[in-house]
């Protein structure tokens, strides 16, 4: 049984068995998108208010307000003449009886078992609240948020570094440190060369501005080709010859591999690493149902502990 046909159960019966096509499961539904938008401790709008831009009666808003408050979607108090109050909100819940659909989330391809266990951990979290959960893996910082501008996901995955490009977006939750990436490294086809040099070809990821930065700040003051690569292809066409080197990952580095130059990057001679290596969650700028409901879904604590286990291997990923 889905989600929504459980909620199904949940919403104010209706003769034809589809109550939130009725006119009640409309004000319903309408009044849980509202309510969304609040944070406890805010004022609703009145209840005449409501009736008058719903177009239904005021006993048919006090029955559907009493509706959330009674499957506990709503904690409401009234304060006589200064109004309704929230006190407490189910954002979860209220999301489901809101918007009736899948909440959509755009991650990065996942090129790296730290994403992987990143995306494992957001699926586990969601697995057990009252909303099916969508992902979509798109390549580039730019194209995550360019699906966002247009409404094509709720919110987007991204590092620190890369959300502060964007003004039209709002960090809502941010998860760490190393949440995103770690260990990063130089990685260099021939062995025997101390770092780069010039005249060397070194892969870019254009559509990343997380390794554009660290791959233009790593090659500063060297004459090098910059040649336009895919991140996960990286490893690979350094092996190949294609290129002399780039950035990458030591922990996706098969341990196998021994015939490369590998050099890590310390966060001392490059703070940007910092930034790189935070994930945080975004959505549009005023987006207040999908920051709070963000906010109330993810567990710090128990993502790091689900994103290490499947790091090191004792966790099979699943998203």
């Amino acid at each position: 049984m889905t989600r929504n046909r459980q909620l199904d159960r949940l919403l104010p019966a209706h003769a034809d068995n589809e109550p939130l096509f009725s006119k009640q499961g409309q004000i319903v539904a309408a009044l849980a998108r509202s309510l969304l938008e609040r944070t406890p401790g805010e004022r609703i709008t009145r209840v005449h208010e409501y009736a008058a831009r719903l177009d239904a009666s005021v006993g048919t808003v006090q029955a559907g307000l009493q509706y959330l408050t009674s499957i506990g979607a709503v904690h409401l108090e009234a304060r006589g003449r200064l109004g309704t109050y929230v006190v407490a909100i189910d954002y979860p819940l209220l999301w489901s009886i809101a918007m009736r659909r899948p909440l959509v989330g755009a991650l990065p391809l996942i090129y790296s078992r730290r994403l992987s266990g990143l995306a494992t951990a957001v699926r586990a979290q969601f697995d057990r609240l009252p909303i099916d959960l969508e992902l979509r893996f798109i390549r580039g910082a730019g194209q995550r948020v360019r699906a966002l501008t247009f409404q094509q996901c709720d919110w987007a995955l991204l590092s620190r570094h890369a959300a502060l490009q964007y003004p039209d977006i709002d960090v809502v939750v941010e998860l760490g440190p190393e949440t995103y990436m770690a260990q990063h490294v130089l990685i260099l086809r021939d062995a025997a060369t101390p770092g780069i040099q010039d005249g060397m070809r070194i892969g870019v990821d254009p559509s990343s501005a997380d390794h554009t930065l660290i791959v233009h700040t790593t090659c500063r003051g060297r004459e090098v080709k910059f040649i336009e690569i895919d991140y996960a292809e990286g490893l690979r066409l350094v092996m190949s010859g294609v290129i002399d080197g780039t950035i990458w990952s030591c922990e996706d580095v098969p341990s196998e591999i021994t015939d490369l130059r590998i050099i890590p990057l310390s966060a001392n001679d490059y703070p940007a690493l910092v930034a790189l290596g935070t994930a945080v969650m975004v959505v549009d700028k005023g987006n207040r149902s999908v920051a709070a409901l963000l906010g109330a879904a993810i567990e710090m604590n128990e993502l790091h502990l689900i994103q290490n286990e499947v790091l090191e291997r004792r966790r099979t990923p699943s998203y």
